[in-house]
């Protein structure tokens, strides 16, 4: 039941979607429990604002988007797959999860400037991504816990002339009093 043929061409079958349910339960169990902080930021910014949880070890997986109000704004991402390393939400995944750092580290993609500012981020409980993972674009993620776990990430992504360093710790410290 894991694959389906159908003439000379195979599909996937019922049994991946039952082994597959229990995930897009708890993605729909996040999107509900943080809908309103991923509503509250993209208000506050005027940008497009994501949802995303770690996958794997070496990516992370936007689940939800809300598009910003601006003429000039990212499009939504939602159901894409990106890095860990060189984004301020892979950076959030990365900075409270010891065990995925250890795993990248032992593949060599942890350079010493990352290990030092994952721990900046540790302390300030925000990430920030100045025009790294792409030029011209500035990003911010914060940490989404349950039962003290982080199981999620908040960010907002926008034009660097928009979103300056100064006005992106702004949201996050704004962002960090509306979740605690």
């Amino acid at each position: 039941g894991y694959v389906a043929r159908h003439g000379t061409r195979y599909a996937l079958g019922l049994r991946l979607r039952e082994i597959a349910q229990p995930l897009t339960d708890a993605d729909a169990a996040l999107r509900t429990a943080f809908a309103p902080a991923l509503q509250a930021l993209a208000r506050r910014s005027g940008e497009t604002c994501y949802l995303a949880v770690p996958c794997g070890t070496r990516e992370y997986l936007y689940i939800d988007a809300v598009e910003g109000s601006e003429r000039l704004r990212v499009a939504s991402p939602r159901g894409r797959r990106e890095g860990l390393t060189t984004s301020a939400i892979g950076k959030i995944f990365l900075a409270h999860d010891p065990a995925l750092v250890r795993s990248l580290r032992r593949a060599g993609l942890v350079p010493a400037a990352l290990e030092q500012e994952l721990q900046a981020i540790k302390e300030a409980g925000y990430a920030l991504d100045l025009e790294e993972a792409e030029p011209g674009l500035n990003c911010l993620a914060l940490p989404l816990r349950r039962q003290g776990h982080v199981v999620a990430a908040l960010g907002v992504a926008g034009p660097a002339q928009r979103l300056s360093k100064a006005k992106l710790r702004r949201l996050a410290q704004a962002g960090l009093r509306d979740l605690f």
